[in-house]
């Protein structure tokens, strides 16, 4: 039985080495043919004789090496995405392929809407995980630029049992981007008042020192506004 087992392995290996050619030979050529080419999820699952994590581990080294072709500029990456979909269809839970996979497609291939994607498929097959809700929440900070998001998705981070402290302060800085400054202050005045790091309970205290002072500022400059308004109807209406 084991050295059938062994069998299916290599056979498993020899189809992943057949499928990684593909991928070699389109990122050599520079051709834009379409990702069809390469091998579907389904083909995979199928071939891979029921050892879908190895055959997703396989992938998932041949996808490194086709990232790292591109970061040397010997090729495009055109085809990440799809094996992105093929690697974390055969291993639901490859959390790291999720979260890489979810940076590059976002940053290097300029579809952020497909890393969200792919984020949201990691986090429907590993509900709660801390780690993938934070990545989120980066995702939408820095690849969207989607404070309101990024505040979400870091509110649900901070909320998850053992959380980081870090998510919380996100949270805080991602609400101040995106001008909810009242969210910011009630997220920073909770760290100031729970933090077991003196660090960054002053720095919760100075950040809300800050904001409030932006909301001064900002209110004084809308009530300015109003009265230069109220001066020139007046003056209109003389």
């Amino acid at each position: 039985m084991r050295i059938v087992h062994l069998i299916l392995v290599f056979a498993i290996i020899g189809i992943l080495v057949i499928s990684a050619r593909s991928v070699d030979t389109i990122a050599q050529q520079k051709t834009a043919l379409e990702v069809s080419y390469l091998p579907s999820s389904e083909f995979m699952q199928m071939a891979s004789l029921g050892y879908k994590n190895l055959a997703s581990d396989l992938l998932w080294f041949k996808a490194v090496q086709y990232y790292g072709g591109y970061m040397l500029a010997q090729n495009g990456i055109r085809l990440f995405s799809h094996l992105a979909d093929v690697i974390t269809d055969l291993d639901p839970k490859f959390k790291g392929a999720y979260k890489l996979s979810a940076l590059i497609i976002s940053e290097d291939l300029g579809e952020h809407e497909e890393g969200v994607r792919l984020m949201e498929k990691g986090l429907r097959n590993n509900p709660g995980d801390y780690w993938l809700t934070y990545e989120m929440g980066f995702l939408h900070y820095l690849g969207g630029h989607d404070y309101a998001a990024a505040e979400k998705y870091f509110r649900l981070a901070a909320a998850i049992p053992g959380a980081d402290e870090k998510a919380a302060r996100f949270a805080a800085d991602a609400a101040r981007k995106g001008g909810d400054f009242e969210s910011s202050i009630e997220l920073w005045a909770e760290l100031a008042d729970n933090s077991d790091n003196k660090y960054i309970r002053e720095l919760a205290i100075k950040y809300i020192a800050e904001i409030e002072a932006k909301m001064q500022s900002e209110e004084t400059g809308r009530e300015t506004v109003k009265i230069e308004a109220g001066k020139r109807e007046g003056k209109n209406e003389e």
